[in-house]
C-alpha cells in the first residue's frame, strides 16, 4: 500500500546477534484500523533547539531530529537527551566521525497527545503528531507519505515538511526519534528511528541514516516481498558482473574473482558478491559484510560500513558542505592601483584527522609553492591588466575514490585588476655612434614625460609619450649630448 510505503528499505532490529531481514506485509485492513483511529491534530507549535554547532547553517550538513509521540511530559523530561544521544552516537561513527566538523544538529520538539507509536500487530493506536506506526511485524516504523488523497487521515510526511521549512529549510539529515519503548526505524526521505535505539541499539540509527543520507541499499538477500520489483540500483547494489562497469571497480584489487567467493579469504576484499536488496542472487553488494548488511559480527561486534558505502557517505557529506569555509577579500572583484601588498586567503573545512591541500593558482596556472592558506599578491610583479586568482581546496582522503562531480573540491576566484600609475626604466643598451636606448613600462593612463639631467638636481624634459602596451622605447637618436644624463620618468596627472 502506497501510503505506507515510506521505507523501501527493509530491516528487522538487532538483539546483539545476527539478524536478518523479515519480510513486512502491507495490506488493506492495515489501512482501515489506522483510519479509525480517527484524524491526527493539526499543525502545532514547534521549538527549534541548538544540539551541535560547528559553523554556519549554509555551509553544514545540517541534522534535525524532530520529536514524534512525545506527550507534554516525556517531551520536557527527556526528548532533548533522547535527541542529544541520537546525535552522539551518529557521531561517533565513522566516516561520521572524521568529519564531525562538517555537522551542525538540532532538534525541533513538537507535542503529541500520546506517548508510543501505533502497534498494529497488538490492535494499540495512540494519537500522535506525525502518526507513526509499525508494521505487522513490529519492526518498521513509517508515518503516512506526502498526500493528501485520505482526507481522514493526517499527513505525516507533509508535517515533518513543513516544520523542516519552517525552522530549518537547510536541514541535510533529517531524524523522526519516536518515543517507543520497541526498537524500530526505517529509512528514506526521512530516517525514522525508536528512542529504544538511540542508546541500546546506536547501529540501527546509523544504518537508517546510510539510506537516508547516503542513499544506500540493504545489503542482505533475504526476501522481502514489497522489493520485488525494484530495479534501481545504488552506490553499493549492481546487478552487473562486468568488471568494468561495476560502480566500484576503483575499489576492487587486482586478481579478484567477479562474482567474489563468499568465503573468509575474501572478508576484508572489496568485489562482488551475490546477496543484496533483498534478493539472494540476481543483486550484488561490495563487501562480503557491512552495516548495510548485519548491524554486527558473529561475535557481536558492530559492524562498520563497508569502503564503498564510506565512500558514498562521504561525498554526500561533502555535498552539504563544501571544502572551503569561508575566504577573504569577501567580494570576488578587485581594482588594485597601489604597490601595496593584497593578502587573500582560504579557512579550509577541515577533518578530524587529515588536512586538506590547497594551492593558489594565477590565470590557471598554478603559483610555485604557495600552497598555504594565506597568500599575498604583489601588484608590482604584474604588468597592468586583468588576472584571475584561484585558490583550490582538495579533500585527498584515501576514503573516496572516485569523484567525478569533484565533490571533495572547492575553488574560489577573484578577478583582480592591477593598473599601476608607475614607470619603471629598464633594459639600457648602447647602440652604434655614441647612441642608446631604454625601455619604459609599467601604468601611465595620461601619460609621461621623459627627463634628463647631470646632477639629479636641474632636470630638462625630453620628450612626452604614452605606453603602448604597457611599454615605450626611448632613444637619444636626433638629440645631442644626451650620453652622459640622468634619466627619470614623471607621471601626468
Amino acid at each position: 500500500m502506497q501510503v505506507w510505503q515510506n521505507e523501501l528499505n527493509a530491516w528487522a532490529p538487532a538483539r546483539r546477534t545476527r539478524w536478518s531481514a523479515v519480510p513486512c506485509y502491507f495490506s488493506a485492513a492495515l489501512v482501515l484500523l489506522l483510519a479509525l483511529a480517527g484524524p491526527r491534530p493539526s499543525l502545532a507549535q514547534a521549538t527549534l533547539h541548538t544540539i551541535l554547532t560547528n559553523g554556519p547553517s549554509s555551509n553544514r550538513l545540517n541534522v534535525v531530529v524532530l520529536s514524534e509521540a512525545y506527550n507534554s511530559t516525556d517531551l520536557t523530561a527527556k526528548f532533548l537527551t533522547d535527541a542529544t544521544n541520537a546525535v552522539n552516537n551518529l557521531l561517533s561513527y565513522q566516516p561520521y566521525q572524521e568529519y564531525r566538523s562538517y555537522f551542525n544538529a538540532y532538534a525541533i520538539s513538537v507535542v503529541s497527545a500520546q506517548s508510543g507509536a501505533d502497534h498494529p500487530a497488538y490492535s494499540t493506536f495512540k494519537n500522535t503528531y506525525f502518526n507513526s506506526s509499525f508494521d505487522l511485524v513490529d519492526y518498521i516504523i513509517t508515518i503516512p507519505p506526502n498526500t493528501q488523497q485520505n482526507t481522514l487521515y493526517a499527513d505525516g510526511q507533509g508535517k515533518v515538511d513543513a516544520l523542516l521549512q519552517s525552522l530549518m529549510p537547510q536541514c541535510g539529515l533529517p531524524i523522526l526519534l519516536v518515543n517507543d519503548p520497541t526498537g524500530g526505524g526505517s529509512g528514506g526521505p526521512l530516517c525514522i528511528i525508536s528512542s529504544a535505539d538511540t542508546s541500546s541499539f546506536p547501529e540501527i540509527t546509523v544504518h537508517e541514516s546510510g539510506h537516508t543520507l547516503g542513499g544506500l541499499g540493504d545489503e542482505y538477500g533475504y526476501a522481502y516481498a514489497d522489493l520485488a520489483a525494484v530495479t534501481n540500483q545504488q552506490p553499493n547494489t549492481t546487478q552487473t558482473t562486468n568488471l568494468l562497469s561495476i560502480k566500484w571497480n576503483a575499489w576492487i584489487p587486482a586478481n579478484t574473482p567477479i562474482p567474489t567467493p563468499q568465503s573468509n579469504q575474501y572478508a576484508g576484499v572489496v568485489g562482488l558478491f551475490q546477496g543484496a536488496r533483498s534478493s539472494s542472487n540476481g543483486w550484488y553488494r561490495p563487501q562480503l559484510d557491512c552495516l548495510m548488511r548485519n548491524l554486527d559480527d558473529q561475535f557481536g561486534v558492530p559492524l562498520p560500513f563497508c569502503k564503498v558505502c564510506s565512500e558514498a557517505l562521504v561525498k554526500a557529506i561533502c555535498q552539504k558542505a563544501r571544502p572551503i569555509d569561508a575566504f577573504s577579500p569577501a567580494t570576488n572583484s578587485l581594482f588594485l592601483t597601489t604597490t601595496q601588498a593584497v593578502a587573500f586567503s582560504v579557512a579550509p573545512l577541515q577533518p578530524a584527522t587529515h588536512h586538506l591541500s590547497v594551492q593558489w593558482f594565477t590565470n590557471g596556472v598554478a603559483v610555485p609553492g604557495a600552497t598555504n592558506a594565506t597568500h599575498n599578491l604583489l601588484p608590482q610583479n604584474f604588468p597592468n591588466g586583468t588576472y584571475t586568482l584561484q585558490a583550490q581546496v582538495r579533500d585527498l582522503t584515501p576514503l573516496v575514490r572516485n569523484d567525478p562531480s569533484n565533490l571533495l573540491s572547492a575553488t574560489v576566484s577573484w578577478s583582480v585588476n592591477i593598473s599601476l600609475r608607475q614607470v619603471t626604466i629598464d633594459s639600457a643598451h648602447w647602440l652604434s655612434g655614441g647612441q642608446f636606448y631604454f625601455r619604459l613600462s609599467g601604468g601611465a593612463p595620461h601619460g609621461f614625460v621623459v627627463q634628463a639631467s647631470t646632477n639629479l638636481t636641474s632636470w630638462t624634459s625630453l620628450s612626452t609619450n604614452n605606453l603602448v602596451n604597457g611599454q615605450f622605447y626611448f632613444t637619444n637618436s636626433g638629440l645631442a649630448n644626451l650620453s652622459r644624463r640622468f634619466y627619470r620618468a614623471l607621471l601626468l596627472p
